[in-house]
């Protein structure tokens, strides 16, 4: 079975046992010395002068691999922070999954990571006592030195000679929690001041030499090809220097990009488009269809009990029903790569969260084998599931081949960023509850209709595991019911889906959190102890092949609840709404969120957070993905694309709006200690944080908002 967890860990993930046998031996960098260069593995390498170079295998789009990663190296190995310097992981031999995504990057890499730099110290130590002639517990390791008795005190590097001729231990000792120095402190990312300052590099940012630029018109509708059109239009605007057709549109290159994208617009007047089958796709057709699968066949996430009969018995059935819009990703910096191709071989330069995969596809769009295209990967603009997607590179290893010549970077503006966006699926969710005669949650139900991601990400193929993927969020209710029934009806759609940021989950917790909201109002019960009672006293509940912690979930609830101060008097106008979920069934999150509506405007005042997400490595890291999920959540709650005749209707931010900083409200984040170990905090945040705020939004106006994006109607 493949769900969408099966398949980020494929594609997306290093495993813990994936990378342990690579570089069993000392090896160095290219151009060093192997007898002076301590290179045990993959990941780090210890020069003479004593710079550890540490190599990071995620990309860093913001949410601070780049600073949490080489801290777990760091820490088994006893680095000096300040004397390290960092590489970005290539695609090749010693890399073959670097996707990041799913909120996994810690997770996955965290056993792998530490006793990299586990089996590194110990090397090192051997080779203090070796030269000193005394046994390695005679030695201990601090900020990049071994100290043994009586003063003895060698650097890393100069043992890194010594230390690269010995074998590598198998399974070094790993530091015990409450010896760490590094993790658990606030730690700042360590590209933060160059972002600052404008000198960090992104993919927008690459120049080679003898670089022209490229932008690419595509037919507004999915699908469709251009049938004629006018080259001299464009060619006429000074400093383009070719049209050329590739299988994505006509693209326009130029000396730079603003010539390219007025040679495009240009070129645009004179293009007649064959639009293709998916002409007279909209938006009000498809909302059509997806009601009409409510009622029709569906597939099972998750049974228990007899939902007929239950929802038969219950002495009062409640019945209500969510709506999600499509939604695009919006990153700041725009979809965009350079690529040079040559007969030869191939090199691409972009932010990426999926540089394998890049590789093998542009490697396949130019005839090439993916050992003969060389990756290099940049910071990234934001990515939200989105550079998970290789459209654009792979277009641009098109355009540069056909343009011939040279490196090319292929740009797309705001306008295609938006519309030709791999989107995020509109859903509708029907979700009924039958409540006994004593006002107890006695059965529930939640069917699901929409397109299906995984069909789209895995070639239109339906996966075994489609059900689970697309009601992640709903299918792994943590509430204790006797009878539940949660069901997924898919929609095909003729667009480009793909994951977002919290994926599935955003709206299927919406609609359960509020539904959820709903019935404990109708039951005349407080939202929070309604939720308290269904979790109950239970531990660990088996759900599909994983364990949840209910008693974690119950614990942030409950913080969350304490730190905003529920059941507080609040202003007219006023109201707080909560939610909580276990993410992936590892990531235990709650949010309270305080809000007002005023002549038709909801403004979001505060939102309380608890999260118990196993140890964590850099609480100044977690604060910062919390605050940008509710930032993203926040958003959400304003912006939809639409479809008519097939086309995506919006196309910048005056329509597809996102919050703006005067908007941002206040975030706190309260977490809990853990032992377990690290799990993700990337996409957490945003599926409790939409519900928190419109469950608030009902405390404050008494009127439930079971669609998005909210409109000042809707607040009337």
């Amino acid at each position: 079975m493949t769900s969408r967890r099966d398949f980020i860990k494929v594609t997306g993930a290093t495993g813990a046992g994936l990378v342990l046998g690579l570089h069993l031996e000392a090896k160095p960098r290219p151009g060093e010395a192997a007898t002076r260069t301590f290179q045990p593995n993959a990941y780090l390498a210890i020069r003479p002068d004593g710079m550890a170079v540490l190599t990071v295998p995620k990309s860093e789009m913001g949410q601070g691999v780049r600073t949490s990663l080489p801290l777990v190296i760091a820490e088994e190995l006893d680095l000096d922070w300040s004397r390290v310097e960092l590489v970005q992981a290539m695609p090749g031999p010693d890399f073959r999954h670097l996707g990041t995504g799913g909120s996994t990057s810690v997770s996955t890499t965290w056993i792998t990571l530490r006793t990299a730099g586990a089996a590194a110290r110990e090397m090192l130590v051997a080779a203090a006592a070796q030269a000193w002639g005394i046994s390695p517990g005679q030695c201990r390791t601090e900020n990049g030195f071994v100290n043994g008795p009586g003063g003895k005190k060698a650097s890393y590097g100069q043992l890194a000679e010594a230390a690269a001729k010995l074998p590598v231990p198998k399974a070094p000792k790993l530091k015990a929690p409450g010896e760490f120095r590094l993790l658990g402190r606030p730690t700042r990312r360590v590209d933060g001041p160059k972002i600052v300052v404008g000198k960090a590099l992104f993919g927008l940012d690459t120049r080679r030499p003898g670089q022209r630029f490229a932008a690419v018109l595509r037919c507004p509708v999915v699908g469709g090809t251009p049938k004629a059109w006018d080259a001299s239009k464009a060619l006429a605007v000074r400093g383009v220097k070719a049209v050329v057709p590739v299988p994505t549109g006509l693209a326009v290159v130029a000396d730079g990009t603003w010539p390219a994208f007025k040679g495009r617009d240009a070129l645009a007047a004179t293009v007649t488009w064959d639009e293709g089958p998916n002409k007279d796709f909209n938006s009000k057709d498809l909302e059509t269809r997806m009601r009409a699968a409510l009622d029709g066949p569906a597939d099972t996430a998750r049974s228990t009990g007899a939902i007929v009969p239950a929802l038969a018995a219950a002495a009062r059935v409640v019945e209500a029903e969510y709506a999600f819009p499509f939604q695009a990703h919006t990153t700041m910096e725009p979809m965009n790569a350079t690529a040079l191709v040559r007969p030869d071989g191939a090199e691409l330069w972009m932010g990426t969260q999926n540089p394998n995969t890049a590789q093998e596809r542009a490697a396949a769009a130019v005839g090439l084998k993916p050992d003969q295209v060389k990756v290099n990967v940049a910071l990234l603009g934001g990515g939200f599931g989105r550079r998970s997607g290789t459209d654009f590179s792979t277009e641009a290893a098109q355009v540069a081949k056909a343009a011939g010549g040279g490196p090319v970077q292929v740009v797309w503006d705001r306008t295609d960023d938006i519309r030709h966006d791999q989107f995020h699926p509109a859903t509708l969710h029907r979700l009924k509850a039958g409540l006994d005669g004593r006002g107890s949650l006695a059965a529930w139900s939640h069917r699901i209709a929409g397109g299906a991601v995984l069909r789209s990400w895995l070639g239109g193929k339906k996966s075994p595991g489609q059900a689970e993927t697309e009601a992640n969020g709903a299918w792994d209710l943590p509430y204790d019911l006797p009878a539940l029934d949660i069901s997924y009806a898919e929609v095909e759609v003729p667009v480009p889906l793909g994951w977002w940021r919290a994926i599935e989950i955003v709206p299927n917790v919406f609609a359960r959190e509020c539904f959820l909201d709903e019935v404990a109002h109708a039951a005349g019960r407080d939202p929070l102890a309604f939720r308290l009672d269904l979790l109950g006293k239970r531990g660990k509940v088996k759900l599909g092949e994983e364990e949840l912690d209910i008693a974690r979930l119950r614990k942030v609830l409950e913080l969350a609840a304490e730190k905003a101060g529920w059941g507080r008097a609040l202003p007219k106008g006023h109201g707080l709404g909560l939610a909580c979920h276990a993410y992936d069934r590892r990531t235990y999150l709650a949010a309270v969120a305080e809000v007002s509506v005023e002549k038709g405007s909801l403004r979001v005042h505060r939102v309380v957070t608890a999260v118990d997400c196993g140890l964590v490595l850099n609480p100044e890291g977690l604060a910062g993905q919390v605050e940008g999920g509710v930032a993203w959540a926040v958003s959400a709650l304003f912006s939809q694309i639409t479809f008519e005749k097939g086309r995506a209707i919006q196309e910048n931010f005056d329509t597809f709006p996102v919050l703006r900083l005067p908007e941002m409200p206040q975030v706190e984040v309260h977490t809990v200690a853990s032992g377990e170990a690290p799990s993700g905090m990337g996409e957490p945040p945003v599926p409790v944080t939409i519900p928190a705020i419109l469950n608030a939004a009902f405390a404050a106006t008494g009127k439930r908002l079971r669609r998005l994006p909210i409109t000042p109607a809707d607040l009337a």
